[in-house]
């Protein structure tokens, strides 16, 4: 019997991912949707993970091997030029989360039933050191991602990412477009850079389930565990999009954007640098936002002296 066709191609960027990799392998294969291939590029990894993926000896999977670390957008950008000719879907996956098993059951579903929509993602369940939640709050509460300049300017100003580690996109509208993964921060704000671009360009799609489970305590090693070097890449990411769609982004976008970069460092501060900063960001800002956090904090730190 012939091998059938995979209709989905999912990338799976891998570098120094043994402790995670087996649990979304694991999640990855048990898929609903079982007609895929799985392209896991070993990125220069100094680590079993090549030993992890070939013991599930699963023809669905093919491993793509990098000697030399190239990166996370030149992994992918390697990766898709592996992609059977014959798969219509891309779909990203990450090395330390875990997919629900309907995920790409779903996807499938809304990309055949709205053939304008050239991404689909969906809500991520994610668990860090100090909290759970599950975002974008937007499908969260219920809502639509609005589209075209609508949707970029969202994104921008609140760092939204559509949730890329489950996203799923057209391969048509990909090659199309000329899109590709960009490292203009390194290995930061890929997937930013990407869904901001493909925001102009066709419709997105978020379905409001949980599509992910995203492990970020301290004890998992992530890009995103590295807090400061996200930071200063948002920053600059922000700065340059101002720069490159001048009549897309307008100086007060700009500032809310960098207003929204405050807001999300300032929890990541000692507590004397939350203080200081916190008041001072509000009469920069007059944004009263800042000094309710400040209050918060500090009645935590009493309720814990």
């Amino acid at each position: 019997m012939p091998k059938p066709k995979p209709l989905v191609s999912i990338l799976l960027p891998v570098y120094n991912g043994e402790c995670t990799l087996k649990a979304t392998l694991e999640s990855l294969l048990a898929q609903t949707h079982g007609h895929f291939e799985l392209l896991i590029g070993i990125d220069g990894t100094q680590d079993d993970s090549k030993v992890i993926a070939e013991a599930f000896r699963d023809k669905r999977i093919r491993i793509i091997e990098h000697p030399v670390n190239l990166g996370l957008a030149n992994n992918l950008n390697a990766l898709m030029g592996y992609i059977a000719p014959e798969a219509i879907y891309i779909a990203m996956a990450e090395q330390d989360d875990v997919y629900v098993p309907e995920r790409l059951q779903w996807q499938l579903e809304v990309m055949r039933q709205h053939p304008k929509v050239g991404l689909v993602s969906g809500i991520a369940e994610f668990v860090s050191d100090t909290q759970a939640k599950q975002f974008p709050g937007i499908l969260v509460y219920g809502q639509s991602f609005p589209q075209g300049v609508e949707l970029f300017k969202y994104l921008y100003i609140n760092q939204l990412k559509v949730v890329n580690t489950c996203m799923m996109f057209r391969r048509a509208t990909h090659v199309n477009n000329n899109l590709s993964f960009r490292n203009t921060y390194g290995n930061f704000n890929v997937d930013w850079d990407y869904v901001l671009r493909f925001a102009l360009i066709s419709q997105v799609y978020g379905i409001p389930k949980v599509l992910v489970h995203m492990d970020r305590s301290s004890k998992r090693s992530s890009v995103t565990t590295n807090k400061w070097g996200q930071f200063r890449a948002s920053r600059q990411l922000i700065s340059d999009f101002k720069n490159e769609f001048p009549k897309l982004v307008s100086l007060t976008d700009y500032k809310a954007a960098l207003k929204m970069c405050r807001k999300i460092e300032l929890g990541y501060r000692n507590k004397w640098a939350i203080v200081f900063l916190g008041l001072y960001y509000t009469f920069l800002y007059l944004d009263s936002y800042f000094v309710k956090y400040v209050y918060a904090r500090l009645k935590q730190y009493v309720r814990n002296y």
